[in-house]
């Protein structure tokens, strides 16, 4: 099922999907952080999909709107970086007095700029299971936000905010609290501590976080388990805007089979149950197995 809820940080209301079964005794769970600009259910629906699908094999789900997005009631010029970690804090909090989810199993997943709140969250809580990145903006500091704070900066520092245009919806208001804030970070720095392992999925067509960076998130990482995919063919986006040309499923299925392998879920579906006893990855072809939709290559049915 799928209910909406309302978390509450100091300043305003926090809208969200929660997706979850309580058939479950303990599920675990993933939070999804959106880009900037985006909601909670992401560009081309990206989002609500991926909730579904991982519903589907019993893994529960928050997707939230940051301040001034999507449902947010809260003025857009409230939404700063920072405030985004701090209410990504919030729902993780909030999934900890939920009965019946796995507090030991949360993961999160961040697109865009959201996996550079991810990061940054990774330097305060230490007991995310693991993280996924979809098409990262992680770098420290300015990074690929350059174009923006070149031409978008004096005019936050002169209005208190910049309004940016956007050709995939209304004009982004820009507050100077987030330009400073994305200055003044290092969320590589949250990757390099974390001990958990990192998926890092980029188009090789991206031209605003160049596929390269996937790399250089997992080069940081501690975790030899850590793994990098390039989609290719594939924008920032994944090309969800162009229908005929979609990875978003490729993209997905990948996510959840590497959440599979990381919560080690026994996961029902109609007439048998199974569980993922060995997996090895393979470039090209994978061994697919007819009941489960996700690639992989030994299945014990219990």
């Amino acid at each position: 099922m799928e209910k909406l809820i309302t978390i509450y940080n100091t300043e305003y209301a926090i809208p969200a999907v929660f997706s979850y079964s309580q058939k479950h005794e303990k599920m675990p769970a993933v939070i999804l952080c959106h880009g900037t600009g985006s909601q909670k259910n992401e560009v081309g629906n990206l989002f609500a999909e991926m909730s579904k699908r991982l519903l589907n094999i019993g893994i529960a789900s928050i997707r939230l709107d940051y301040a001034g997005c999507g449902d947010s009631k809260a003025c857009q010029t409230k939404l700063s970086f920072c405030g985004e970690v701090n209410d990504t804090k919030k729902v993780y909090q909030y999934l900890y007095t939920q009965d019946f989810i796995d507090c030991n199993n949360i993961g999160i997943l961040g697109f865009s700029q959201g996996a550079r709140v991810m990061a940054e969250l990774l330097k305060e809580v230490h007991s995310i299971k693991f993280a996924i990145s979809w098409s990262g903006a992680c770098h420290d500091g300015i990074g690929v936000f350059k174009g923006w704070f070149d031409e978008y900066y004096q005019e936050a520092l002169e209005n208190g905010y910049a309004k940016i245009p956007m050709f995939w919806r209304e004009d982004l208001l820009l507050s100077k609290k987030w330009f400073d804030d994305i200055r003044d970070t290092t969320p590589m720095m949250g990757l390099r501590m974390y001990e958990g392992p990192i998926l890092a999925i980029a188009g090789d067509k991206d031209e605003l976080v160049p596929y390269y960076h996937a790399k250089e998130i997992v080069e940081n990482s501690k975790n030899e388990n850590s793994k990098t995919v390039i989609v290719k063919n594939s924008n920032h986006t994944f090309n969800v805007l162009m229908p005929n040309e979609s990875k978003a499923n490729d993209v997905i299925e990948q996510t959840i089979f590497s959440s599979i392998i990381t919560f080690s879920t026994v996961f029902s579906f109609p007439c048998v149950n199974l569980k993922i006893c060995s997996i090895i990855f393979f470039p090209s072809p994978f061994v697919f197995h007819p009941l489960c939709k996700f690639k992989f290559i030994e299945l014990i049915t219990l």
